[in-house]
C-alpha cells in the first residue's frame, strides 16, 4: 500500500515536471501578452464613457489662454500610462495551466470574485521553477516594448475586437495565432 502511494506521488511529480518542460518561454510570453490586453480592456470598460478630462500642454492661443481639449478619460495618455504601470501587478494572480481537452497552455486567474476560478476543473496546473513569478516580469517587458502600439490602439475611436491578435501576433510576434485575413471580393475584380 505504501509503495503504491509513493509510485502515485512520483508519477504526479514527473507529470508536472514534463508538463512544465513542454512549453517554451515564447509560449508563456504569448499568453502574458493576451492577458495584458484582456486586463487593460477590462479596466477601460470599468470606467464610465462619460468621464471627460481636459488635456493640453502649455500652448497658448492668440489671446494668451491655455489651449485645452476635452477627451474621454480612457483615451487620455495619463490614464493609459497609469494603467500600463499597474497592469503587470495583476499577473501575480494568474497561474499557468494546460487545458485538459486541448493540452494548450493558458493563463488563468486563480481567484475570481473571491472564490476559486470555476475553470480550474477544466485545466491541469503547470508548476514551474519560479512559481509563476516570471509572469509580471514578462508583462513589464511586453509593456516596455509595446507601449506605443498599445497607446495608439487604446486611444483609437473604436477599440479593435482583435486587439490581442494585432498586438501579440502581428506587431509583437509573441504568438503564432492565425493572422486576420481580409475578405477578398471576387465581384469587383475583373477576370484575366
Amino acid at each position: 500500500m505504501k509503495l503504491s502511494k509513493h509510485l502515485i506521488i512520483v508519477s504526479i511529480i514527473i507529470n508536472v515536471a514534463l508538463a512544465a518542460e513542454k512549453f517554451t518561454r515564447a509560449d508563456v510570453k504569448c499568453q502574458v501578452c493576451k492577458v495584458v490586453i484582456k486586463e487593460m480592456t477590462d479596466e477601460v470598460a470599468k470606467v464610465g464613457p462619460n468621464k471627460i478630462v481636459e488635456v493640453g500642454g502649455f500652448r497658448l492661443d492668440s489671446s494668451g489662454n491655455a489651449v485645452r481639449q476635452k477627451k474621454s478619460l480612457t483615451k487620455s495618455e495619463m490614464f493609459l500610462t497609469e494603467l500600463m504601470e499597474k497592469v503587470c501587478e495583476k499577473l501575480n494572480d494568474y497561474v499557468r495551466v494546460t487545458d485538459k481537452k486541448t493540452g494548450k497552455l493558458r493563463l488563468i486567474k486563480l481567484m475570481v470574485d473571491g472564490m476559486l476560478n470555476p475553470d480550474t476543473s477544466e485545466v491541469d496546473f503547470v508548476q514551474d521553477d519560479d512559481l509563476n513569478k516570471s509572469l509580471p516580469v514578462y508583462c513589464l517587458e511586453i509593456i516596455e516594448i509595446q507601449e506605443e502600439p498599445l497607446m495608439k490602439a487604446f486611444q483609437a475611436d473604436i477599440l479593435d475586437e482583435n486587439l490581442d491578435i494585432n498586438i501579440c501576433t502581428e506587431i509583437g510576434n509573441y504568438c503564432q495565432d492565425a493572422l486576420i485575413e481580409t475578405d477578398y471580393d471576387f465581384e469587383e475584380k475583373e477576370e484575366l
